[in-house]
């Protein structure tokens, strides 16, 4: 019988489990269990766990540390073995009788369990004992061995590798990357498990060792060290290597990579026998192991780290230098040859060599390794100007840009930098602030001052004075942004990097399509449909999603559509980069505003988890939770998701989404009751637009400051403020602005009394806004008209089935509600199917707001139910879905 059994993780760390329990079964009251696997993954844990269930007589051996002498483990174990005549076994062990020590070895254990640890290191003569043991096993007595497998099994290999009467085989084995990763739970799992090749004792203390702020272990490890524990663990393995070995160990450590027989040769100065001859004991050790049959890694990974920090400092540097040498004709390594220059001190070397590896890296591994080039603090200034200049332009499509920031101060506060540099890092600087940073600001100052230092750069220049145009960034009135873009077009030259006049090209036409001229569309056409470089098609994929951005804002859903499907294609031929985030953020805006809320709340949420490292672009999926949570009814989620950081224009970000957000909280405080608050919001985001003088992108907050207004009783200051809206977008291109101009009228003349009027003009409303396509305004503008008219209009039932479609639960409730005021129905009517053991939609509405918390009497608020109706839904939802109680309720199981 043969336990074919991995040791999984959760048994190894609960202490308990079947496997434990089946060994004590195998032991009892006789038998033989044989468990192998490799060092740390669990022989010992098991072996003590075993002795703990069972209660008998015992002795246990360990056999690493023995002498080296025959029978030795014999007399260790006869000598545990009390109360029993030991002469016959001891007798025999010095006459070298081995038949008779095994006979009266036999005799001897009785009904004792005799567990035996790391076999492989016990004598030849003692294992032939053992052999014995296994193949004839008392009738009372048990045996428990553990032992590594190697390229000697301890037992010879029929017995070592298939079960026989009445001997079980246990195989323990490292844990899978899911087990790895469940004991973790740390988002550096993955880079433990390969580490440490799942091996569970060796999980346990990196996991112990390393602070919960040290999510990059490798680098961790190398620069604190390893456990004591694994140390010793690696060090059993080294001490069995042959002394000509280990200089090809050595050298090998130093490699980031699995490492070729060839290489190895040139850097250690071997020819390939010797070196195919230290691989050879390195694997028969349990030290390394083959990769792909050409090439050679350790076994574990962290095996490496123990073997180079084990390394005299001056012996590394050497070993480095050996290596550059090895490489400097390979064209595929430029990377490597970074390393090792900078690991062997050459660090104006390793400066000639950043330059060429990040030609051929993808954006993040590129910035990383001029990151970690420009922390030298000895670099020198001249290699420190050039290798900034590069981080800064990559840094500009990356999404991690903090470290990049602090950098680039840090390099700026050099006062000897010429100040053509200095203006060139300054313009990365306050780009990267304004965008990945959302710093507006502070954006916009550097700026400034970038300009004065590119004097004699007018090209550099130019691109950041086309960067002050764009109207989103800062407090400052639109009439600075076009005066900047005035002198844009005085000063770009006519030929240049074409890299960099694309980009200002791209900054005129956004600073035109944000404030809705006319002008951008010949602006936005005259672009180059596709870019000859990468450069180009990032520069491209940025124009789109700011033109969708503004598009989406403005009204021109279909050209936004359009202009996502650009960047789309653009980013799959130019990598990953915060310009393709910020259009995958804007896809959820469009997919809100044009009515496209199957799975989108699913979406948004999935997004926001994938962009935790940048905030500032996760803005837009918390307003579309936002504006979700608030349609559903969801009042509290509502208000959570507008407290995202970035969602007020705090840091001087002034774009569609934060005067969207300022809106989206003025309808959630009217909505319970709080109206001085919305009022306050709406004072506060008017100051801003006037401060801006453009008011383009701000139709949610008119709309919803007029509905506020009016709701506080003052009319003249809802025309007021709507007047000026209109008189703004009158010479505007921004058609959802224009459709929303006669809602907001026809809402002042419906306050007046003067609903005939208002009927007509929400009318005209609903037309434009289907057009567009907005489906919810659609919705609400038809509701609105028939709260003006006779009850047997159609509308409502129209804004009904939109409501229903869209999945707005509250505004559907408002419009049922509206219905039984006037005594007819918008539910099902006789002759409707059942809905047995299914919850009716009714149901489903109760059900999501009963698994968020909400009690009888805020579900009837949401609803528009009386509080009895709701608990009679809700025992309903309870009874079908055979709950007990409503905290078994899961709202994603609810719409």
């Amino acid at each position: 019988m043969a336990i074919a059994r991995r040791l999984h993780g959760e048994v190894w760390v609960a202490g308990s489990g079947s496997l434990v329990d089946e060994v004590v079964a195998a032991l009892s009251p006789h038998g033989v269990v044989v468990v192998t696997g490799e060092p740390g993954t669990g022989k010992t844990w098991l072996a003590g766990r075993v002795l703990d269930a069972v209660d008998r007589k015992r002795v246990v051996i360990g056999c690493r540390g023995l002498p080296d002498g025959p029978y030795v483990l014999v007399r260790e174990m006869v000598s545990g073995l009390a109360g029993g005549d030991l002469r016959p076994v001891l007798a025999a062990v010095e006459a070298d009788e081995l038949h008779h020590v095994c006979r009266a070895l036999r005799d001897l254990l009785g009904a004792w369990l005799v567990v035996v640890e790391d076999l492989e290191c016990a004598d030849h003569r003692s294992r032939q004992v053992l052999r014995y043991l296994v193949t004839r096993p008392p009738e009372n007595a048990a045996l428990l061995l553990t032992w590594t497998p190697g390229a000697e099994p301890p037992l010879g290999t029929r017995l070592s590798s298939a079960a026989s009467a009445g001997m079980h085989h246990v195989e323990v084995g490292p844990w899978t990357a899911a087990e790895t990763a469940a004991f973790v739970g740390r988002s550096c799992a993955g880079e433990l498990h390969e580490l440490t090749g799942g091996v569970p004792v060796l999980v346990h203390a990196l996991v112990n060792h390393l602070s919960s702020e040290e999510d990059q272990p490798r680098e961790a490890l190398r620069r604190k060290g390893v456990p004591r524990s694994v140390s010793e663990l690696v060090e059993q393995r080294l001490a069995s290597l042959p002394e000509q070995a280990r200089p090809v160990v050595a050298a090998a450590a130093l490699s980031r990579r699995p490492v070729s027989i060839s290489l190895l040769g040139e850097v250690c100065g071997l020819g390939a026998p010797e070196v195919e001859a230290a691989l050879a004991a390195a694997v028969d050790t349990g030290v390394m192991a083959s990769a792909d049959g050409r090439a050679f890694t350790f076994h574990p990974p962290v095996s490496g780290i123990v073997v180079e920090r084990g390394l005299h400092p001056i012996e590394r540097r050497r070993g480095h230098a050996a290596y550059v040498a090895a490489l400097h004709r390979d064209q595929d390594a430029p990377g490597d040859l970074v390393f090792h220059s900078r690991s062997a001190g050459d660090l104006v070397t390793a400066a000639r060599y950043a330059e060429r590896a990040v030609q051929h890296m993808n954006t993040a591994d590129a910035i990383e390794l001029l990151q970690e080039l420009l922390a030298e603090p000895d670099l020198p200034r001249a290699q420190r100007g050039a290798l900034a200049v590069r981080l800064g332009r990559l840094g500009l499509g990356s999404l991690a840009y903090d470290e990049t920031v602090a950098l680039l101060r840090g390099i700026l506060a050099d006062g000897r930098l010429p100040a053509g540099l200095r203006g060139e890092l300054r313009l990365d600087l306050a780009l990267l602030l304004a965008n990945q940073a959302g710093d507006g600001e502070s954006g916009r100052a550097q700026l400034r001052v970038a300009i004065a230092e590119l004097g004699r750069r007018p090209a550099l220049a130019a691109r950041a004075m086309s960067a002050l145009a764009v109207p989103y960034w800062g407090s400052c009135h639109v009439a600075e942004n076009l005066r900047w873009l005035a002198e844009v077009e005085r000063t770009v030259p006519d030929r240049g990097d074409p890299v960099l006049l694309l980009a200002i090209a791209v900054n005129r036409a956004s600073t035109l399509a944000q404030i809705g001229d006319p002008r951008a569309w010949d602006a936005i056409a005259e672009l180059p449909a596709d870019g000859a470089t990468i450069g180009e098609r990032r520069e491209l994929l940025r124009g789109c999603a700011n033109f969708s951005d503004a598009a989406i804002a403005l009204g021109h859903h279909l050209a936004a559509a359009d202009f996502l499907t650009g960047a789309e294609d653009l980013a799959s031929r130019s990598g990953p980069s915060y310009p393709w985030q910020m259009a995958t953020s804007n896809r959820l805006r469009l997919d809100h505003v044009t009515g496209r809320w199957d799975g989108l709340a699913e979406r948004a949420k999935a997004y926001l988890e994938l962009a935790t490292h940048t905030t500032f672009v996760a803005v837009d999926a918390s307003l579309v939770l936002a504006q979700l949570a608030l349609a559903r009814g969801e009042w509290d989620e509502a208000e959570e998701y507008l407290g995202a950081h970035g969602l007020r224009s705090m840091n001087g970000w002034y774009g569609p989404v934060v005067i969207c957000a300022a809106a989206t909280r003025i309808r959630l405080a009217l909505v319970r009751g709080r109206t001085e608050e919305a009022v306050d919001e709406l004072a506060a985001t008017v100051e801003v637009l006037h401060g801006k003088g453009v008011w383009a992108w701000a139709t949610e907050l008119v709309d919803a400051g007029v509905e506020a207004l009016l709701l506080t009783g003052d009319p003249v200051g809802a025309k007021r403020l709507l007047d000026e809206f209109a008189a703004d977008v009158a010479g505007r291109d921004c058609p959802f602005a224009h459709s929303m101009v006669p809602f907001g009228r026809a809402a002042i003349a419906a306050a007046r009394e003067r609903f005939d009027d208002a009927a007509t003009l929400y009318d005209q409303a609903a037309t434009l806004l289907a057009a567009l396509p907005r489906p919810y305004e659609h919705a609400r503008a038809l509701e609105a008209a028939a709260r003006c008219l006779p009850p047997s209009s159609g509308r409502l039932t129209e804004a009904t089935r939109l409501f229903t479609t869209l999945g707005a639960t509250w505004d559907l409730a408002r419009c049922d509600h509206l219905v039984r005021e006037h005594g007819g129905t918008t539910g099902a009517r006789p002759g409707r199917r059942g809905y047995g053991t299914e919850l009716s939609p009714r149901e489903r509405q109760v059900a999501r707001l009963l698994a968020l918390g909400r009690t009888n009497r805020q579900i009837a608020e949401v609803l528009f139910l009386s509080p009895r109706t709701v608990e009679r839904h809700a025992a309903s939802v309870l009874h079908k879905l055979g709950a007990t109680g409503r905290d078994e309720l899961r709202p994603e199981d609810h719409g």
